[in-house]
């Protein structure tokens, strides 16, 4: 298999059906699923699973909730030359797949981590299923290695991972916010990260006040200061460039901190 897809899912099972649903539509099929539920309050989506032809793994563990324990439970079963990891309530145009294996069938070294473009989907779910709002392509060309290191602008979904560049790495299961950044930044260290001009990833969006949005997030902003701090000293910046970026973008919050803690 060409891709891994790696799916963390929390009790949505409407959602969830809705991303597989994505899967089966895509133009390639070159890939295999592993979904880690962290509960056992609904049974599997058995029509959707059937349809993928025993291309699947689907686990339900026990344990603290969260993403970061199930995506590394994933990835002990994971196969494939690249990996993907697909948040529960976001989905693929039909044809992403197709794209990304156009770009990495190209003669030459098959990139370490590749990086695409995406639309964000407003939607309503107060109904079932969801009524879409707006949606609009949001391009991340301009991302570079460097910026990575000062903020991260590329959702979970749209990174491409050569499985090699994942061996020794592993999600923080302590971290509350910015897991997804804090694994990305430790898969990067010593490789390289290219972009991909394609927007077939869906970032599915509802209220900022809608109560799925309330469980980790959007409600502990106090952790946002103290968690990028952990991350800015666990991760050294590249250069010392990316320290002053690091260093001004927290003054442009107010926070003014002497460079060594960047």
């Amino acid at each position: 298999m060409l891709f891994t897809i790696i799916i963390a899912t929390h009790d949505r099972p409407l959602l969830l059906k809705r991303t597989l649903q994505s899967l089966i539509a895509q133009t390639c099929q070159d890939f295999r699923v592993v979904v880690v539920s962290d509960s056992a309050s609904y049974l599997p989506p058995y029509p959707e699973l059937a349809a993928l032809d025993g291309r699947f793994v689907f686990m339900i563990r026990s344990g603290q909730p969260g993403p970061a324990i199930s995506r590394d439970m994933g990835m002990a079963v994971a196969d494939g030359d690249y990996w993907i990891f697909l948040d529960d309530d976001d989905t693929f145009r039909p044809g992403h797949l197709q794209a990304l294996k156009q770009r990495l069938q190209h003669p030459g070294q098959p990139p370490e981590l590749l990086f695409c473009d995406f639309q964000v989907q407003q939607e309503d779910r107060t109904v079932s299923p969801p009524l879409a709002l707006d949606c609009q392509s949001v391009s991340i060309a301009d991302v570079t290695f460097d910026s990575v290191y000062v903020r991260n602008r590329i959702p979970n979904s749209c990174v491409a991972y050569r499985r090699d560049v994942l061996a020794g790495v592993h999600n923080d299961t302590e971290l509350i916010i910015y897991e997804d950044w804090d694994f990305l930044l430790a898969a990067m260290a010593g490789r390289s990260l290219e972009h991909l001009a394609t927007d077939g990833v869906v970032i599915h969006k509802s209220a900022a006040t809608a109560p799925e949005n309330m469980r980790r997030g959007n409600s502990r902003n106090e952790n946002v200061l103290p968690v990028m701090l952990v991350l800015y000293q666990r991760h050294a910046a590249p250069n010392m460039a990316t320290r002053l970026a690091r260093q001004a973008l927290l003054a442009s919050a107010g926070v003014v901190l002497d460079l060594n803690h960047f």
